[in-house]
C-alpha cells in the first residue's frame, strides 16, 4: 500500500497570483454610483425570482406538514423512477 499523502504533483507548475494587477479601464462603463435600466431590470428580476422561490418553498413546507405520509411516498416514488432512469 502506498501513502497517497505523501505525493505531490510535479507535472502543474505552481505559479504565483498577481495581487496587483488594477481592472482595466477600458471594461468599465459605469462608476459604482449610477446603474443602467439594464442593471435595474436585471435587479428587479432577481428581487421577483426570490420571492418567488420564497413562496414556492413556504407553500411546499405547508404541504408536506399537512400531509407527511403522502410526500414521502412521493418522495420515494421520485427516487425510485430516478434510479430506474439513471441505472440505464
Amino acid at each position: 500500500m502506498t501513502d497517497v499523502t505523501a505525493r505531490t504533483d510535479t507535472t502543474t507548475p505552481q505559479t504565483a497570483v498577481d495581487t496587483t494587477a488594477t481592472p482595466r479601464p477600458d471594461l468599465r462603463t459605469t462608476s459604482t454610483t449610477e446603474s443602467s435600466p439594464m442593471t435595474d431590470r436585471i435587479e428587479r428580476r432577481l428581487r421577483e425570482g426570490r420571492s418567488w422561490a420564497e413562496e414556492r418553498t413556504q407553500r411546499a413546507g405547508e404541504t408536506i406538514r399537512a400531509h407527511p405520509v403522502r410526500s414521502s411516498l412521493g418522495a420515494v416514488g421520485v427516487g425510485v423512477v430516478l434510479g430506474m432512469l439513471l441505472r440505464r
